[in-house]
């Protein structure tokens, strides 16, 4: 099954994401565990907040530059 560009759907082969997406759902995992199981007070709390919320800027700013590059593609 093809879309209007000729990308494909569904059956193709399936990729393992990127290293960049596992070590950010790993960061964020870590934060929301700081947060879930550690008696968080002080500095625990603060690195807790700044794991998540550096994965989660880094995940805006990669989406960012993939929809960018999605637009203008490179012209070879």
């Amino acid at each position: 099954m093809t879309s209007t560009d000729g990308r494909r759907f569904g059956g193709g082969p399936s990729f393992p994401p990127p290293w960049q997406f596992l070590l950010r759902a790993a960061v964020v995992v870590t934060g929301l565990t700081l947060l879930l199981i550690v008696d968080v007070r002080g500095v625990v709390f603060y690195l807790a907040c700044v794991l998540i919320g550096l994965a989660l800027l880094s995940e805006a700013v990669a989406t960012l530059v993939h929809w960018q590059r999605s637009r203008h593609p490179l012209d070879d």
